[in-house]
């Protein structure tokens, strides 16, 4: 049985975190969002513990799916990485090696899709389109849901061999969370990125949403 009280103690902790005058950019630390899903964890019953945490990836994506329409006005892709992920929980889909690869290409195309021909001024970075590669962030977060769904570990996003690191831009690309990549298609930024260059109140608004609705419905099913 999932302690509920830890639960809702780790919530409200992280709502303080949120409500913190230094936390300029409105951001949910890492280890904060590791703690409230340890508290997610049942004891008793490693199925639903897993259906959990997939389900709250699925939330988070859908939740963004109008900053990938931005970019990418009319493309299904990500509703379609939203049902090979319901299809791995269900078991529908057993070939786990055919839902990683399909995963890995959508994002490498929607990545492929942001960029241009054109090289930045004076440098060898290749031009992006600033819309397209916001919504990228949103087929990252798809990507990794999938990815996700693949393992059935349900204490997968806890990571203890990173336990020293507190911001997720420590992480690698491929052992980023859906939540932040998520959180990160809101904003426009990432973490790491200047406080000019981010919506703060999207951010921030993300992240509410993410405490007050998504992690309790996501506990309700």
């Amino acid at each position: 049985m999932i302690d509920m009280e830890a639960v809702d103690r780790e919530i409200r902790a992280a709502r303080a975190e949120l409500a913190d005058a230094g936390n300029v950019k409105g951001i949910l630390s890492l280890p904060t969002r590791k703690r409230i899903w340890r508290a997610m964890l049942d004891p008793d019953d490693d199925e639903v513990s897993y259906q959990h945490r997939i389900r709250l990836k699925m939330a988070c994506v859908r939740h963004v799916l109008p900053v990938w329409y931005r970019g990418f006005p009319g493309d299904q892709r990500v509703k379609d990485m939203l049902t090979l992920a319901q299809d791995l929980m269900d078991r529908r889909t057993t070939d786990i090696d055919q839902a990683r690869l399909t995963a890995g290409t959508f994002l490498s195309s929607a990545i492929s899709a942001a960029e241009s021909d054109e090289l930045e001024p004076g440098t060898d970075v290749t031009r992006t389109d600033p819309v397209k590669d916001i919504s990228a962030l949103v087929a990252n977060a798809s990507s990794l849901m999938v990815v996700s769904a693949c393992h059935r570990d349900p204490d997968m996003d806890l990571w203890e061999e990173y336990d020293d690191m507190v911001d997720d831009d420590e992480l690698l690309p491929d052992t980023l969370e859906s939540s932040y990549s998520c959180a990160s298609a809101a904003a426009g930024a990432l973490n790491w990125q200047p406080l000019e260059q981010t919506d703060v109140s999207a951010r921030r608004a993300f992240w509410t949403w993410y405490l007050d609705e998504a992690i309790p419905t996501t506990l309700a099913t």
